[in-house]
């Protein structure tokens, strides 16, 4: 199961997709920490009353259904449907990815000191494979299994140790 702030992030980052571009489903995936897919079934079930059209697959292509829908909004921010008829030419259109990255860090900064207690700070290696793994707040921690964070490469005996002693202090605890 994900948790609100894995979905809140998903969610933050269709809403920082700029008018007239787009971005792949990978794209956001790579950028939370997750799947393509998770952010599909998060899109699927959560999009309504955000720019879900700024959204495709990888080829720039959504679902016939979704790709009716999705014209009318396409055209009013100029983004032209290829000759095949099945989505926008991803190329041409794709949003700036390393700024959508920055302006999603400087949201989720914002948004995880309402939503979450920070972690401290163990060591780089460490703070580097929490990160890589997505997990910036102790909430987060909560959800894995300590074995699991255990072998995220660069987390080492005594940054458990610390992880250990910050859930207890914040009242929660490993999965078990």
């Amino acid at each position: 199961m994900a948790s609100e702030l894995t979905i809140e992030r998903v969610l933050t980052l269709v809403e920082l997709v700029p008018r007239g571009r787009v971005v792949s489903y990978g794209d956001l995936g790579k950028m939370v920490g997750i799947g393509p897919r998770q952010v599909g079934s998060f899109m699927r079930h959560h999009s309504e009353g955000l720019t879900w059209w700024r959204i495709t697959n990888a080829a720039g292509d959504l679902p016939a259904p979704l790709l009716a829908q999705a014209r009318p909004h396409w055209a009013d921010e100029g983004i032209l449907v290829k000759r095949n008829g099945l989505g926008c030419r991803i190329a041409d259109y794709r949003a700036d990815l390393e700024a959508l990255e920055a302006a999603y860090r400087k949201r989720m900064a914002d948004t995880l000191a309402t939503m979450g207690t920070a972690i401290p700070h163990t060591s780089n290696p460490a703070s580097r494979a929490l990160t890589g793994a997505s997990i910036t707040t102790l909430e987060e921690l909560s959800e894995w299994r300590r074995a699991d964070v255990g072998e995220l490469h660069g987390m080492g005996p005594k940054a458990l140790r610390m992880l250990d002693d910050a859930l207890t202090e914040a009242d929660l605890e490993w999965t078990p």
